[in-house]
């Protein structure tokens, strides 16, 4: 049994009730929309967390981010792109090792297409989005980068339960193993 734990930003903790519903055999409206029931008897969520602010990367994830490129009235932090994806890497990891997950999923997304990582500690991987989109300038775009975003988290995921994750990275362009 896999045990995973998500540290999310723009997909809003969805990777982790979607891999909840996904592990638990949940179907109909408490189903997981996009994995369906893969993850049944393989995976565990042991906790999602929604955080999108560098105050909640510091006291719940024990974290030091770089300081964001711009903060929305909100509070919540906005990186650009390449700062996205060092941040999403920190987040996964951080989150893995406070839980005592298998796996850590983290996830952000501020200016441009946004930022997925899969950590265990060995494997580390990262994928994007297709979607520009600017959180400061918030329009449709900001909702689908979110979609494509928790969809592609979750096919991570299901393909890192499956033992097919290097073959499946191999055959997109939107992520790349960047460890292990």
């Amino acid at each position: 049994m896999i045990r995973i734990a998500t540290a999310e930003c723009f997909t809003h903790g969805y990777v982790g009730r979607e891999i909840h519903a996904s592990a638990s055999g949940y179907e109909g409206e408490l189903g997981a929309d996009v994995i369906g029931t893969d993850l049944k008897g393989r995976a565990s969520l042991v906790a999602s967390c929604f955080i999108p602010t560098i105050s909640g990367l510091r006291t719940l994830l024990g974290l030091e981010p770089p300081e964001p490129d711009e903060v929305t009235p909100s509070g919540a932090k906005a990186y650009r792109e390449e700062t996205d994806r060092k941040v999403a890497v920190m987040m996964a990891r951080a989150v893995r090792e406070r839980t005592g997950a298998d796996l850590g999923v983290g996830t952000t997304a501020g200016i441009g297409r946004g930022a997925i990582a899969l950590d265990d500690g060995e494997v580390t991987v990262v994928a994007r989005t297709d979607v520009e989109a600017n959180l400061l300038k918030p329009d449709e775009r900001i909702l689908r980068r979110q979609r494509q975003g928790i969809k592609r988290a979750l096919l991570l995921v299901r393909e890192y339960v499956l033992g097919d994750l290097e073959r499946f990275v191999e055959g997109v362009e939107w992520a790349e193993k960047i460890r292990g």
